[in-house]
């Protein structure tokens, strides 16, 4: 904090650079900033990691170079040794028996290392390939330190911050209480598993937008957590090998961006607005590309449960949000209000529907001159004195849908997206959704065009066009056995 205020007052009243060698200056001292940043986090672990992992989702908000850095923070702290990890799973798993007496494999090498556990892939004595979710010995009392420390900073420096962050880490604090027991975990993810299996109305979806794993009954204590194993790719993996590769964010946009952002945002609407429970801790770690191209949500140590009354509150700033044309500002600040947003003394009103704006609708412009920038003196999150915590999690999540919209340069809107299930949250009103034939052929279309364009390298222009071809052969074909029939 104190380099960059020393490096904007000098280059602002003192130095004669031109906007390019301040850019350079700046660009230096991200690089330098971020590197000290990330291995300090990464010595401390803990809740510093999830603080790193945090800012490495706003690629709208953070310099490159922190994104970068802290990416790394991922799945990617230094494992346990293999024997550490068997003997805690020996003793709270299994009551002192070796683990050979449950599994008959077991891999040495962790799937993923994480500020709390790891993981490792395992295969039952049934045959079954599963997860096996393993809490760092003596995490606890560290964990808990770390939340009252970074608590502390963020209350002392609360001035120089453009956003409540005390209100944001209090959140998280909470929600990570419940990381420290994989009962509450295991719990949480079937929860969710069973609601994305089910539409509205009750009736089993051919396919859930979001893949989450199960826990094996009978297998799950506070410390050890055996579940699904799930095959794939994390988005960090991806990024990292994208990058190895030498490929742009184009060519991983065109595989995967809308397919992903897509099911993220489905995904949540429904447990948002349909179920109330959610996954709280939505970074790229915990978001994989599995195989067959669907999109999987890992890790469910943090997850938050909203009352109804929000519930039909957030749907009504959807359904107030939707659409291109005038939108009834008025309205929509009295619905965030409603919520328990509290403005600044000085604040105008219209600052609330900004926020709304930049928070859940990327696509409309902020109303009242104020600038979607978080950093920028006309930024609304100036103009407002508290969030209610129910609402920061949620506004999490949002904020990682867009993060991951202008990473892969895809315009979205979160609030349109979920306007339909926001509609049918407070009338009723029925959802239009695709058939599992529509679905069929947009799996078919995803693996058809990974084939041709990295097998046969045929251009995704060539494909598109193929692909409309044969949906309109489909179509003539449909029509043509309905006459005859």
């Amino acid at each position: 904090l104190v380099a960059y205020t020393v490096a904007e007052k000098w280059l602002n009243n003192v130095s004669h650079y031109d906007e390019a060698e301040k850019e350079l200056i700046w660009d230096r001292l991200h690089e330098w900033g971020s590197s000290k940043l990330s291995v300090t986090m990464n010595k401390l672990k803990g809740f510093y990691v999830k603080s790193g992992q945090l800012i490495s989702t706003r690629v709208d908000l953070f310099p490159p170079a922190y994104i970068d850095r802290l990416a790394e923070l991922q799945d990617r702290l230094d494992p346990l040794p293999a024997a550490v990890v068997k003997e805690v799973i020996s003793r709270e798993l299994l009551n002192g028996a070796p683990i050979e007496s449950a599994f008959t494999d077991f891999e040495d090498v962790p799937l993923g290392s994480a500020s709390v556990a790891q993981v490792h892939k395992a295969t039952l004595k049934s045959g079954k390939v599963v997860a096996v979710k393993v809490m760092r010995p003596f995490i606890e009392p560290k964990l808990r330190g770390d939340v009252k420390n970074i608590i502390k900073f963020a209350k002392a420096f609360e001035d120089l911050l453009p956003l409540d962050y005390y209100l944001v880490f209090t959140e998280i604090a909470e929600r990570m209480e419940d990381e420290l027991d994989f009962r509450a975990e295991a719990n949480a993810m079937d929860k969710i598993n069973d609601l994305l299996q089910r539409k509205p109305d009750g009736t089993k979806r051919y396919k859930p937008f979001l893949h989450t794993p199960r826990s094996v009954k009978g297998m799950v204590t506070k410390r050890v957590l055996v579940m699904d194993y799930l095959d794939g790719t994390t988005l960090t993996q991806l990024g990292e090998e994208a990058k190895e590769k030498g490929e742009s964010n184009e060519v991983l946009a065109k595989l995967i961006g809308e397919k992903l952002v897509g099911a993220l945002t489905r995904g949540f609407g429904q447990m948002v607005l349909q179920g109330g429970l959610f996954h709280g801790d939505p970074h790229p770690g915990n978001i994989m590309v599995l195989k067959n191209g669907d999109i999987a949500l890992l890790d469910f140590g943090q997850t938050k449960q909203l009352d109804s009354r929000l519930q039909k509150q957030l749907a009504s700033l959807c359904v107030l949000l939707e659409g291109d044309g005038e939108k009834d500002y008025e309205a929509i600040a009295d619905v965030v209000a409603d919520m328990g947003v509290k403005l600044t003394p000085t604040a105008k009103k219209q600052a609330l529907s900004a926020c709304a704006v930049w928070m859940f609708d990327s696509l409309s412009p902020m109303p009242g001159n104020y600038s979607a920038d978080e950093f920028s003196e006309n930024s609304p999150v100036r103009d407002i004195a508290s969030f209610p915590q129910d609402l920061v999690m949620v506004g999490r999540a949002a904020v990682l849908i867009r993060g991951i919209c202008a990473f892969f340069s895809i315009p979205w809107s979160v609030s349109r997206a979920w306007a339909p299930l926001a509609r049918w949250k407070l009338h009723g009103t029925p959802l239009q959704e695709k058939s599992a034939m529509q679905e069929r052929l947009f799996k078919v279309k995803v693996l058809l065009t990974l084939v041709l364009h990295y097998t046969f390298k045929v251009p995704f222009r060539w494909i598109k066009s193929l692909w409309s071809e044969f949906i309109a052969w489909i179509a003539h074909k449909t029509t043509y056995y309905k006459i005859l029939n």
